[in-house]
């Protein structure tokens, strides 16, 4: 053979070697591996994930001294509770099979009870002669109008809402990254 039919050959064969090498560099690439370390870092980014947020709305009756118009003075109030529920993903533990990627949630919370202090409304005000003092006053019927939320939520029910909410977030953000073969299992 001549030199220029070997070099040319020579050429041509490390184009193609070239060629495959590239094309399986490519789908190593593709197939990055999937390992609950992974997983479990992309649930912490979402960390305190809050699903359900309830608002609540009703009226609280406030009183205070004994004797009326010189102690005793009463208002009613109308407020606005917001309550959140969720889930701490920071603490959920994932377990990696090559046909399973398994998500172990922990507990709904309710993360908290917050009373809108610009949604109060005050009807029925008795004022009180020697008891003015109407700064505790507002600051105790916001405990008090906590107190009633709490009293009449089903946080059961709200907690039960959260992880179903939790569950179809988490699945749409992992499913796509597990890959066609492997399943996945909230739990």
């Amino acid at each position: 053979m001549s030199k220029p039919i070997v070099v040319i050959i020579l050429i041509l064969a490390g184009i193609v070697i070239g060629f495959l090498v590239a094309q399986l560099v490519q789908r190593q690439k593709k197939k990055t591996s999937i390992t609950s370390s992974l997983i479990e870092s992309r649930l912490s980014d979402c960390s305190d994930l809050t699903t359900t947020n309830l608002m609540y709305v009703d009226l609280v009756k406030y009183e205070d001294g004994t004797i009326p118009w010189m102690t005793k003075k009463s208002f009613s109030m109308i407020y606005q509770a917001n309550i959140r529920a969720g889930i701490d993903l920071s603490k959920a533990i994932v377990k990696v099979t090559p046909k399973t990627v398994r998500i172990e949630m922990p507990e709904t919370e309710i993360q908290s009870i917050e009373i809108d202090t610009d949604s109060l409304r005050f009807y029925d005000e008795h004022f009180a002669l020697f008891n003015w003092n109407n700064k505790e006053d507002i600051s105790n019927a916001i405990q008090m109008a906590r107190e009633d939320a709490q009293k009449h939520i089903d946080f059961e029910q709200l907690k039960a809402q959260a992880r179903k909410q939790a569950e179809a977030v988490i699945s749409k953000l992992i499913k796509p990254t597990i890959g066609s073969g492997r399943t996945l299992e909230i739990i």
